[in-house]
């Protein structure tokens, strides 16, 4: 009996053993498992951390890129550093000069200047370092040697018959459309964003015919190759059995395959935008070079930066500036060095002469030295009265423009020796209280002359047209008047205009299509004011829209005693194409093209 006691004793024994080694064994198990677990969530932390901090990394040198273009394209000096804010993470980068520069040409003449830079930036997060390098090229593109730039979409909707003959680029989409027919003899036809066969204020209107030249190295060389494809509208790809939403454009993308046998290479097979742009606007058949005319952002077009509004105030908040406002006086005046809040903008700090009218309707002139040379200058300038209907939008109040007589201001012996001349007005507003500047007897210019202004700008006759010099003008807003206007205009009334000549670059802003509300488009971009029916407005030179009016603010409208359109004789100045033959600072667009990122 005591045996089997014995026995049962023991066997109760080595189950209470493994039963012990079982529970040992399971919290070991367990203990390993917790612990692998939370080295997998320390893992999993670190690895988040350092993603974290390589995008915040990525995004300040991002961030850097965009401050060299920025500086680049107003002027500025490139900054050695600086600090981004990537989320809510304020992040730190340096940018260093590679020391490569160079300028490249294109057949055509089109200079773009070269710059490298390399941006480094490095983040932490909970103690997890990330860095990114990138070496970059800015290149930096006189922007009067395109026909067109807009920073914004750009519409072409123009009623008559319309070539443009040169570079074309939006920073944004562009709508094409025409009444009769829209032609582009150009090898460069570019949008950041989209191109769209239709309207803006209406996507379901796509009429008209567009054609586009495909692609050739110059094609302001007369010898080449000349051949156009068409940018179908919708009703032309309905007529070919093609269904669209608008037309051949970027919202064509799964193309059309016919037969259904899942290529496009048989006839009636459409490619969707993005190759077919490539392959129908590439170079004509047996063409020994290759390039294509029309590219979108999903071809890579990138956003160029471009001098901001900016540059043509009067005064721009500085800290540790020359001057400040004098609120009984109504103006800026100069304090002592670095204790004012104020300096003046871009082309007004560089103009070789100054015309600054006061709030009270007096004006002063001022040379590159700060000298007051008003008496000087007094036979040329004097405060005058128009009518504008578009900014007077039924009013019957006239608006007070600066009127600068050309022809008087050459023989003052005070004409911008570095040939920029700014002018701008106090206490500018909208509607009526969008004071302007107006030049008058401007055919005739003894020098290369850029007149800047903050302030809508109204040319009134021929202008530079005897002996052509290179010019522009920059503004809020362009208004041309024709050689016989003669400041009788009235509310209700349209004076009749004449043949009128332009030889001028224009930067220039415009209000922006809204809803159903068209902004009048490029064949609108310059305001008119009289009765053009059967008279042409011939201008030679760059349409640059970099801005939105910040005054000339009034709708366009057509019709009525607002305006009726001209003949458009216009044409892209090709003198442009050397840049000695540019006008006196020329602004830049600035691109930036990623050479290599680790």
């Amino acid at each position: 009996m005591k045996n089997h006691n014995l026995a049962i004793r023991e066997r109760r024994g080595v189950a209470l053993f493994y039963a012990l080694f079982t529970v040992l064994v399971a919290g070991s198990l367990i203990a390993l498992s917790m612990a692998a677990s939370q080295v997998a969530h320390r893992n999993s932390q670190v690895k988040r951390f350092d993603t974290r901090a390589q995008y915040l990394a990525e995004g300040a040198v991002e961030t850097a890129k965009k401050q060299v273009q920025t500086a680049i394209a107003n002027w500025g000096s490139v900054p050695a550093s600086g600090t981004a804010t990537v989320g809510e993470t304020q992040v730190d980068y340096t940018i260093t000069p590679t020391g490569f520069t160079t300028t490249n040409t294109d057949a055509s003449g089109i200079q773009t200047v070269v710059t490298g830079y390399e941006l480094e930036a490095e983040a932490t997060v909970n103690g997890a370092k990330a860095t990114a390098h990138r070496v970059m090229n800015a290149l930096a593109t006189p922007l009067f040697q395109y026909a067109v730039f807009y920073d914004s979409d750009l519409e072409i909707q123009p009623g008559a018959d319309m070539t443009i003959r040169g570079r074309v680029h939006t920073n944004r989409d562009m709508y094409l459309g025409a009444g009769t027919t829209l032609t582009f003899n150009t090898n460069y036809l570019r949008a950041a964003g989209d191109i769209y066969r239709s309207r803006k204020d209406d996507p379901s209107n796509s009429s008209g015919n567009v054609r586009i030249r495909n692609w050739v190295a110059n094609p302001f060389d007369a010898l080449e190759p000349s051949m156009y494809t068409q940018m179908n509208s919708k009703s032309q790809m309905s007529a070919l059995g093609v269904p669209s939403t608008g037309g051949y454009d970027s919202r064509f993308v799964t193309g059309y395959d016919s037969n259904g046998n899942g290529d496009y290479t048989e006839t009636g097979d459409w490619l969707p935008f993005g190759p077919g742009a490539l392959a129908y606007w590439e170079q004509p058949s047996g063409y020994s070079l290759t390039g294509n005319t029309v590219l979108t952002g999903d071809h890579g077009v990138t956003e160029s930066t471009v001098p901001s509004v900016g540059s043509t105030a009067m005064y721009e908040p500085s800290p540790n500036g020359d001057y400040a406002w004098n609120s009984p006086l109504k103006r800026f005046v100069q304090v002592a060095p670095g204790t004012g809040s104020f300096s003046p903008g871009y082309y007004h700090s560089q103009a070789g002469l100054s015309i600054l009218t006061f709030a009270d309707g007096t004006w002063k002139a001022y040379d590159a030295a700060g000298a007051d040379v008003s008496t000087a200058v007094a036979p040329a300038v004097s405060i005058q009265k128009m009518y504008d209907a578009r900014q007077a939008n039924g009013s019957t109040t006239k608006l007070n423009v600066t009127q600068i007589d050309m022809a008087k201001l050459a023989l003052t012996g005070k004409y911008p020796a570095n040939g920029l001349l700014y002018a701008a007005n106090y206490g500018e507003g909208t509607g009526l209280n969008a004071k302007g500047i107006r030049m008058v007897n401007g055919a005739s210019l003894p020098a290369k002359l850029t007149v800047a202004t903050p302030d809508p700008m109204y040319i009134w006759g021929d202008y530079n047209t005897t002996a052509e010099k290179p010019a522009a003008v920059i503004c809020d807003s362009l208004n041309l008047l024709s050689k016989v206007w003669d400041d009788s205009k009235t509310k209700g009334t349209l004076p009749v205009a004449a043949d009128t000549t332009y030889n001028v670059a224009v930067v220039t802003g415009n209000t922006d299509t809204v809803g159903s509300a068209y902004n009048g488009g490029l064949e609108n971009l310059p305001r008119f004011h009289e009765n053009w029916d059967g008279k042409t407005s011939t201008i030679k030179g760059s349409f640059v829209k970099p801005w939105f009016s910040q005054y000339a603010t009034g709708n366009w409208v057509y019709g009525g005693d607002r305006y009726t359109a001209p003949k458009r004789n216009w044409s892209y100045n090709q003198a442009f194409n050397n840049v000695a033959n540019l006008p006196p600072f020329t602004p830049m667009s600035v691109t930036a093209q990623d050479i290599v990122s680790w």
